[in-house]
């Protein structure tokens, strides 16, 4: 947390701090005021001046109000200007600019700071060597567990519900990367509710986090996911599921004790529909923490500052939730133009790439980011370099082995009719024998894990309609289905060949395992293993 009693003594003149919160910012602005002995004053355009103890004086303009505290010849003062960026372009903006700078010279000699809190940072260039931008970090959990403490206190909830201390803890987690006011509506939200419902009440920390993904998706960029998926729905990958088994209690306090790095995360690259994002949602549920999607491609903004600021406040929220899992789905479209300078834009794109960067190789929060990949073209070299992260996959076509598996898992899915066959598996049906279906495997070299729920599906309308639902889907419905799709691996055959011989030195390959039964991947020259073999 930011020490503001130290900016203050110290003789910072000029400062400006970046946070949505400004009630809780002004708050922890008047405790350091009173701890110094120094009077605080505070204005905006809408209220004016106003000061403990004394009438407000209605000053609207802020030219006129920067003026005014530059005469002032009283020494050991505090001023917070509300909103005060929106006034340092258009009419009047190169006044303002040029007072804030003055003050920033004058008051350094009259042990006096002036306190811009402002949403946004929209500091103009000539401003910066004058002006300290802080942030004010979103609140910690010693500050989210007093808020819970109080509202619980006020109403009395330890007759009303049974909070055990690990439920206590829960809800606190679940409120983290909320703001004050949101962490409050929250609380009080998942009470209501759970008072409400008179049998089989939910826990209230599911209900918190409930509001919390409420509260996230406002900004547009960050979204909590719930994401049902585990790594049972993904076939194959053998080496990439048992290396995210190995780390799925890196994010735990005990592995902090233990000596254990904090994980940064890990790169899936590959051609579509091969399980990249099915493996990042699978993810999250073996580490046992929320999922929360980020869309670099939305941190880009029209107005000034606005990029750099959407990229600070969405990397800020999700340190301070903390324990989760960061899928960034398509990498490579949100950062596209980001290696290329920065020219067209006037380096907004080269600051918000610098941004991410640096957060990615120093980040200290329990966060771990899975990002995917489609293409490898134009990437950055700087996103791919150890360091970066803990360790890039590639994610390639499956295995007749992992094709009979795959077609099982979309086979079996939501207990589809299926044709009776003489072997019993799960469920009470009958699988489709699919080692005696070796044309089955045989016709879908090449294809995706995609391409195979789609032919599955494609199968079961076929069967549907055929019967109006009487009759069970047979592996014929499927096979015709595989023979009427031409997969990627023939369509960008070029694409995939490129992304194999880069994956030869740059990943390791997220299957693990050799393939000598698919000549039909040999027949078109097809690639569909590449990469380091990890042992685990």
């Amino acid at each position: 947390m930011i020490k503001l009693e130290a900016y203050f003594k110290s003789g910072y003149s000029v400062i400006n701090l970046i946070t949505s919160e400004e009630i809780r910012a002004e708050k922890e602005i008047l405790a350091a005021c009173k701890a110094i002995k120094r009077k605080l004053t505070v204005w905006s355009t809408t209220e004016g001046f106003t000061q403990e103890g004394k009438n407000p004086r209605s000053v609207e303009d802020p030219v006129e109000a920067l003026t005014e505290i530059l005469k002032d010849p009283t020494e050991d003062q505090i001023f917070i200007f509300r909103d005060l960026h929106q006034f340092f372009q258009g009419a009047g903006g190169t006044k303002v600019c040029r007072l804030v700078r003055d003050i920033a010279r004058i008051f350094k000699e009259k042990n006096k700071t002036l306190v811009i809190i402002s949403a946004v940072n929209r500091l103009m260039p000539e401003m910066e060597r004058d002006v300290t931008l802080l942030e004010f970090d979103l609140p910690d959990e010693a500050t989210l567990t007093t808020l819970w403490d109080n509202l619980a206190e006020k109403n009395n909830l330890k007759k009303l519900f049974s909070i055990d201390e690990n439920e206590r803890d829960m809800i606190i987690q679940a409120a983290r990367g909320l703001t004050t006011t949101e962490a409050e509506n929250a609380f009080s939200k998942a009470v209501v509710d759970c008072a409400a419902i008179k049998q089989d009440r939910p826990q209230i920390s599911k209900l918190v986090m409930t509001e919390k993904a409420i509260a996230v998706k406002k900004s547009g960029i960050l979204e909590y996911f719930e994401a049902p998926e585990t790594m049972m729905d993904v076939g194959g990958l053998a080496t990439l599921k048992k290396w995210l088994s190995i780390r799925k209690s890196a994010l735990t306090k005990k592995a902090r004790a233990y000596g254990l790095p904090q994980p940064k995360g890990a790169l899936f690259v590959g051609i579509p529909g091969c399980g990249k994002s099915l493996a990042a949602k699978a993810a999250a549920n073996a580490f046992g923490v929320p999922l929360i999607r980020f869309d670099i491609s939305k941190v880009f903004a029209g107005l000034v500052g606005m990029s750099e600021a959407n990229m600070r406040n969405a990397l800020q929220t999700i340190d301070a939730i903390g324990n989760c899992v960061v899928w960034m789905d398509e990498l490579e479209k949100g950062l596209a133009g980001m290696g290329g300078g920065g020219n067209n834009d006037s380096g907004v794109s080269t600051r918000v790439f610098g941004s991410f960067l640096t957060w990615l190789q120093e980040k200290k929060s329990t966060s771990f980011v899975v990002a995917t990949i489609n293409r490898i073209e134009g990437l950055p070299p700087e996103l791919i370099r150890k360091g970066r992260w803990d360790e890039i996959f590639y994610v390639g076509l499956p295995s007749a082995k992992e094709r009979e598996e795959i077609f099982k898992i979309h086979i079996l899915k939501d207990r589809r009719p299926i044709e009776m066959r003489t072997t019993p598996w799960m469920y009470n049906f009958k699988d489709f024998r699919m080692k005696g279906d070796s044309e089955l495997l045989e016709k879908s070299n090449g294809f995706s894990g995609a391409e195979i729920e789609a032919a599955v599906i494609s199968g079961l309308f076929s069967a549907f309609s055929k019967s109006d639902g009487e009759k069970p889907m047979t592996s014929d419905h499927v096979l015709s289905a595989v023979l009427n799709t031409t997969p990627l691996s023939t369509s960008r055959k070029s694409d995939l060949d490129t992304m194999a011989k880069w994956a030869e030195q740059n990943a390791v390959d997220a299957s693990g395992e050799e393939d000598s039964n698919d000549p039909l991947s040999k027949a078109l020259g097809v690639k569909r293993t590449a990469g380091r073999k990890l042992v685990l």
